[in-house]
């Protein structure tokens, strides 16, 4: 499954059979066996181009040799008779050289022989020979002086016979195969031998990385703690390795303590939001109780004062009017002075009613702070639940560690 992206929650991770170690074994064994194969594959291609492009000459040499081991025969006195035992000896020693031979006597040689020894030669018939894929060669035997003397009717030159030589494809082929197998059987115990060295080297040289899966599994568990460390035991890819991941892991450290300080300097500053928070709560209710007080103070002062209320108004206008009625002198002055009290009463009412307006207006202000106070405390709640958060994760990474105030 290389190549494939696994989800990582399969049931996959983690099996025996899926471990690095097995698919290295598994696989150096499969390329092992591939390039044996590969490789009497080869030699069988060896043998069929040997076959193809020496065969026919080797057939042609095998044919010289024994057209002289037949001369070899003819060169003794008893040479006919001698072949008689002799020709079923070469054709053991050559069917164990993998040819197969014919000596084919001429109609001379069989008439010389029948008149000198009164028996017909055979010499090795050819047999039924398979039809297959073969190279052969043949050579005719011709009288020399010393043959006269048992082939009484052939001449010197004569044809005496022809031998045959021929050597099948099926035979080298099996003579490959009788190799292979123990070819074979030792290439298999060195693939064997082969994988158990490797799986022993494998077991020895990935050590450091299993400890490190030791450690990023500790660093996985549920509440685990940051303080697990890789050893580095070697100088090569799988220390460096736990070199950068005791970097990370001390840069992790680094960020959860500085997340704790944060965490602390914001508890900090919450405290004195709350602090800040309940003067400030205490103080605007005083104010607000205080301007709500005067407002209905004044309120009251205004209705239950007689000299300023409207009754009173229209009797000094009334007054005004009955005085201007009654005197016939000039009032001028005094009428004067009676619009003026009037009229600064009028102003001191209208500017106590703007007053009122003010302080009213003020104790809206007020009912309103209140509620953005009531805003802050929600905003308090909310920060307290995050500095709770965070002081849960700074405690889960870090257990051993004292819990955030």
């Amino acid at each position: 499954m290389t190549g494939q992206k696994l989800d990582q929650n399969s049931p996959l991770i983690g099996r025996f059979d899926q471990s690095f170690l097995i698919h290295m074994i598994r696989d150096f064994f499969i390329i092992l066996l591939m390039v044996t194969v590969l490789e009497f594959a080869l030699k069988a291609g060896m043998v069929y181009y040997k076959f193809r492009v020496h065969g026919p000459s080797d057939a042609q040499e095998a044919a010289q040799d024994l057209a002289d081991n037949v001369r070899s025969i003819m060169r003794n006195e008893g040479g006919p008779v001698a072949a008689r035992t002799v020709y079923p000896i070469l054709k053991d020693n050559w069917d164990g050289l993998g040819y197969r031979i014919a000596i084919i006597p001429s109609d001379v040689t069989i008439r010389s022989i029948e008149e000198g020894f009164e028996f017909t030669p055979e010499g090795l018939p050819r047999g039924d020979w398979p039809d297959t894929a073969h190279a052969s060669a043949t050579l005719a035997i011709t009288a020399e002086p010393f043959c006269l003397a048992c082939h009484t009717e052939a001449a010197v030159g004569d044809v005496l016979g022809e031998v045959t030589v021929r050597r099948d494809l099926a035979t080298d082929f099996a003579q490959w195969i009788e190799d292979m197998r123990l070819t074979g059987l030792l290439a298999l115990a060195k693939i064997v031998l082969h994988s158990v060295l490797l799986f022993l080297i494998l077991r020895a040289r990935l050590e450091p990385l299993l400890g490190l899966r030791a450690v990023v599994s500790n660093l996985a568990r549920a509440y685990g703690g940051l303080n697990h460390r890789a050893d580095i035991r070697s100088a090569d890819e799988f220390g460096v390795l736990a070199r950068d991941l005791n970097l990370f892991l001390d840069r992790i450290t680094r960020l959860m303590g500085e997340l704790d300080e944060v965490l602390q300097r914001v508890v900090k500053v919450n405290d004195d939001i709350v602090t800040i928070q309940g003067d400030l709560r205490d103080r605007i209710d005083t104010l607000t109780g205080r301007i709500r007080r005067l407002e209905r103070a004044a309120m009251v002062s205004a209705k239950s004062e007689p000299r300023l209320s409207q009754a009173w108004f229209d009797t000094a206008r009334r007054a005004v009017a009955d005085l201007r009625s009654q005197t016939p002198e000039d009032p001028g002055a005094l009428i004067e002075d009676l619009r003026a009290v009037v009229a600064n009463a009028e102003a001191q009412i209208a500017g106590s009613e703007a007053l009122f307006a003010d302080l009213g207006a003020l104790g809206d202000e007020s009912e309103h702070l209140r509620h953005v106070m009531s805003e802050m405390i929600r905003l308090e709640e909310r920060m307290k639940g995050i500095v709770q958060t965070g002081t849960v994760l700074v405690q889960r990474l870090r257990p051993a560690t004292e819990p955030v105030a």
